[in-house]
């Protein structure tokens, strides 16, 4: 939690490390595993904490400015019509409603940016429009939601309402199979992008589903290892969260890789708030400075979104923060 004074730039320097909002809390300001941030029509940020077992409470979509002031939450942990229990993603609609993906209900639910509830829709199976642990979501500018089915091992695209319309891919590792999908995005012209989680991989795809291109991250990098979270900017660029490498690789459009986050952490407002009111565990902390570089980096980032005026936003789900980088 040591506070970092100058903002460092990402590896190949088209980046600069610009904030973090953040703290372990089962409640109020902070997160507990976030899995998916997305930025609302309002300006606020929208962050979901997936938790643990033993953390129901915690389980949670919380609102923040990106300056990392607390605004307020929405939860219902359980298996009834506005509750969720192992919530994947989240993802804005055109009306600017809220959805939220829980693969422990296998089902799309639908709130107000606030956390009114609005309605939900989905069942378990593999038959057209059933999903079985849906994870990634995306909407297309048409209106339509794409949906990774992760464990059906598809691509489905519903109507706003939930209503199914098309489905492609099966489980392999050939050119269009899937093993896992998890994360989703499309881009301005329609197309598709997956993260082949298990296949190690991400694949691009037209609208139809026809396969355009694949993107393992060795053009110009290592390689993805379980790829999950993945964006797509106005100019093409790809980001993608590389989950067991603990990093954010950004492709070109191409899908060679041209830069790298690794993460910069510094103290968030909110943590400063912690530690102010308990000076005793900062004196501890500071003298704990061994791994402090270490506790800076990524650990299992697993959400990317990025906005239209170029800042990144990271959910660093194992350090229980968001990291912000912008564009040079």
């Amino acid at each position: 939690m040591t506070t970092v004074v100058e903002y460092p730039n990402s590896v190949a320097g088209l980046y600069q490390y610009h904030d973090v909002i953040g703290l372990l809390s089962a409640g109020g300001p902070g997160f507990s595993g976030p899995v998916s941030v997305a930025l609302g029509p309002d300006g606020l940020l929208h962050v979901a904490s997936r938790a643990n077992p033993n953390q129901p409470e915690a389980v949670r979509v919380t609102r923040c400015s990106i300056e990392g002031d607390y605004v307020g939450e929405f939860c219902g942990w359980g298996d009834a019509p506005g509750q969720f229990i192992w919530v994947t993603a989240i993802a804005f609609g055109p009306d600017g409603s809220l959805y939220l993906a829980d693969e422990n209900t296998h089902r799309i639910s639908r709130f107000t940016s606030e956390g009114e509830f609005l309605g939900c829709w989905g069942e378990f199976g593999d038959g057209f429009g059933q999903m079985n642990r849906p994870s990634g979501m995306a909407f297309a500018s048409d209106g339509t939601l794409v949906v990774a089915d992760a464990l059906n091992h598809r691509i489905q695209r519903f109507t706003a309402d939930g209503i199914p319309l098309a489905t492609w891919g099966e489980y392999g590792d050939g050119p269009g199979q899937f093993n896992m999908p998890w994360g989703v995005s499309v881009d301005s012209g329609g197309a598709v992008y997956v993260s082949d989680w298990r296949n190690n991989r991400v694949q691009k795809f037209e609208a139809d589903g026809r396969l355009m291109a694949e993107f393992d991250g060795r053009d110009g990098g290592d390689g993805f290892a379980r790829p999950n979270g993945i964006a797509v900017d106005g100019e093409g660029r790809i980001y993608v969260c590389d989950w067991w490498n603990d990093r954010v690789q950004v492709l070109d459009a191409d899908g060679r890789v041209i830069d790298t986050l690794i993460g910069h952490s510094g103290t968030s407002k909110w943590a400063r708030t912690f530690l102010d009111a308990n000076p005793d565990i900062e004196e501890k902390l500071n003298k704990a400075t061994q791994n402090i570089e270490l506790k800076r980096r990524f650990y299992r980032p697993s959400a990317v979104a990025v906005s239209k005026d170029g800042f990144v936003f990271v959910a660093d789900c194992y350090r229980h923060r968001v990291q912000i980088y912008r564009g040079l």
